[in-house]
């Protein structure tokens, strides 16, 4: 028997809120760029949860594309909308993805553009100033954020009558199915280990408890080198695939969303997190999607913030009066 998920009422308020918002916007078929075609799983909740929102819209997705494989002949219309996937990665971290917003709103300056939920953060000030000097020169460009921090961030930068607060895009992922009832008496701290990584901060919480202290599977690797190499094999695909999408014939061995990848990445990836976090009844995450996912799956949760206050930011503006889950 399927059990039913404690903060059911709530998960669909947060779709609702999406729907009427972000829905109206996309008023044609639409294409989703910068998809993530790596490892981290949180990622891959979030491309899972924009495609089960796809379902519910009245227009088509083209075709998904990540920053390497996207070819910008692809979209001839000006009138295809363009979605950019959502995430963390809007600011001055994550250089990649944001040269590659930038550079789709240079590029397709008559096409609706539209960046899916984000939590935005900068280092330096100049970084800022830059780059909305470059999207504020595109008159139909629409920035979804997932905090009020990030809100007042580019408010007094950017037209605000096309800044959406909206929640994350992985609450439309139905993970009912998954909900285990049989007690682990097992908890997990699902500590980041990446660049938003938080050293010690949180020793204290558990002195006298009992807690696995591992990182999404897809990163738990105890040889540091191998991590290395898979990071390197990640960006040689990208690398690759930038090159040989020019080549007439070449290009067809290509897929769009996973390049030479396997092409059912996202999927496994989300499998591998939920069969994860189902080893626990109470989950600790400095990590925004370890919450969500625990959250979809029925857990105990507590959130511990990153290095720059995202999981906070993200838990005032809609997590409050979610069962079960507390922030330290």
């Amino acid at each position: 028997m399927i059990k039913l998920n404690c903060n059911k009422t709530e998960i669909l308020k947060l779709q609702e809120i999406i729907e009427g918002k972000l829905s109206p916007l996309i008023d044609n078929d639409f294409v989703l760029l910068d998809i993530p075609n790596h490892r981290n799983v949180g990622d891959s909740l979030i491309w899972k949860g924009e495609l089960e929102y796809f379902k519910r819209l009245k227009y088509s997705c083209l075709k998904q594309f990540n920053r390497y494989t996207f070819n910008e002949s692809s979209i001839q219309s000006s009138n295809t909308v363009i979605l950019l996937h959502g995430g963390g990665n809007f600011g001055d971290i994550y250089s990649s993805s944001q040269s590659f917003k930038k550079k789709v709103v240079e590029n397709f300056p008559d096409n609706k553009i539209i960046i899916m939920p984000q939590t935005i953060f900068y280092e330096n000030e100049k970084n800022k100033v830059n780059d909305f000097a470059i999207f504020n020169k595109h008159k139909n460009l629409y920035i979804c954020v997932r905090d009020k921090i990030s809100y007042d961030i580019i408010s007094q930068m950017f037209d605000n009558d096309r800044i959406l607060l909206l929640p994350d895009m992985a609450f439309f992922i139905n993970l009912d199915e998954f909900i285990v009832n049989e007690k682990s008496n097992k908890s997990l701290f699902l500590n980041r280990t990446d660049g938003e990584k938080v050293d010690n901060k949180y020793s204290d919480v558990f002195i006298d408890k009992e807690v696995d202290v591992l990182d999404w599977p897809t990163y738990n690797s105890s040889n540091k080198r191998l991590n290395v190499l898979s990071n390197y094999v990640e960006a040689l695909d990208g690398k690759i695939c930038n090159i040989l999408k020019y080549i007439p014939i070449v290009n067809l061995c290509i897929h769009p969303s996973y390049g030479f990848k396997n092409r059912r990445g996202m999927d496994k990836h989300v499998e591998t997190g939920i069969n994860f976090i189902n080893k626990y009844d109470i989950i600790y995450t400095t990590r925004l999607h370890g919450m969500i996912l625990s959250v979809l799956l029925n857990k105990e949760v507590i959130i511990l913030d990153n290095s720059y206050g995202k999981n906070r930011g993200f838990y005032d503006a809609w997590l409050k009066n979610f069962n079960n889950l507390k922030l330290l």
